[in-house]
């Protein structure tokens, strides 16, 4: 995208990645939609201003709310109305959604099944490593990472699936490093066979990327105000004993199986641990990602 494109806009917010762009606003009233739209009006006429035309069958509307009953109005691009796509409620918290989470985890590991079939058939004479790695990081990892703090599975099924994907690579690259392929279960565990090519499980990354971005949020060096008002601190009062340690966090209830393993809770149980063992406002990254890390693997192992 071109860098002159955040000036166009002036009453909303402006999400650049790539050749992707999303314009984001809190809606209050009628007139919050009205301003919406002028910034896409505004956005429509840049991209024929440096004729970099958009293609309207590719946009989108997304809401997030809280509400039962969420305001929709109907935005357009020169006169052709926006496609609405399922809408998500109280994101980074609840993530009850209507969209189906499942059906994207497939589509996830699907395409990432496709790419990873392309890099092991394309270098197979490659012997440079690194290449092999950064083909893999690119075209395959990127997807099952991508926003995964979002459609991250809690079923093990689906774990698996992902996990599976990452597996296979790595027991590829695993024979071009020493010459054997570690054959499954009788020889070496899939554990072994990832250290030793210096990966580790994609589940243990994104725990510690959602510790890490709450730790973040919590010292006020990101900025998510939605978040941050979820993070309570647990005050000691009269009725606490001295043999009993209050939690550093507050841990929201959970009625169901979703909101247990929802990210907020996840993290929120994940910082308790760690501020038991290191003061987060005042230990660095690196030891707040050493302890997280060790933290994140005792509870998955």
């Amino acid at each position: 995208m071109i860098n002159d494109l955040p000036e166009v806009i002036h009453e909303s917010t402006c999400l650049l990645f790539a050749d992707d762009l999303k314009l984001v606003r809190e809606v209050g009233d009628t007139s919050d939609h009205i301003k919406l739209q002028r910034d896409i009006d505004r956005v429509v006429r840049w991209s024929h201003d440096n004729k970099l035309y958009f293609n309207v069958a590719k946009c989108s509307v997304l809401s997030f709310s809280r509400a039962r009953c969420p305001r929709h109005h109907p935005y357009h691009i020169e006169g052709e109305p926006l496609q609405r796509v399922s809408e998500i409620k109280d994101l980074g918290v609840r993530f009850t959604a209507d969209l189906n989470f499942r059906e994207h985890i497939v589509g996830v590991c699907k395409k990432a099944y496709r790419n990873l079939g392309f890099i092991l058939r394309q270098s197979v004479g490659f012997d440079n490593f690194k290449a092999l790695r950064a083909l893999y990081d690119a075209l395959v990892k990127s997807h099952l990472e991508c926003s995964s703090v979002v459609w991250a599975p809690s079923e093990i099924k689906y774990k698996a699936m992902v996990e599976r994907i990452q597996n296979k690579f790595a027991r590829v690259l695993y024979r071009k490093l020493y010459g054997v392929y570690p054959g499954y279960p009788s020889l070496y565990p899939t554990l072994f066979v990832l250290g030793m090519v210096g990966y580790s499980t994609l589940e243990t990354r994104r725990e510690v990327s959602l510790a890490t971005y709450m730790w973040k949020v919590l010292r006020g060096e990101t900025d998510n105000p939605a978040i941050l008002k979820e993070l309570r601190l647990c005050a000691v009062d009269n009725a606490v004993q001295r043999r009993r340690r209050p939690s550093f966090l507050a841990l929201p209830r959970a009625r169901t199986n979703l909101l247990r393993d929802a990210p907020l809770t996840r993290a929120i149980r994940t910082l308790n641990i760690v501020a038991d063992r290191i003061d987060l406002f005042s230990c660095t990254l690196n030891e707040f990602t050493r302890i997280v890390t060790g933290v994140v693997l005792y509870k998955l192992n």
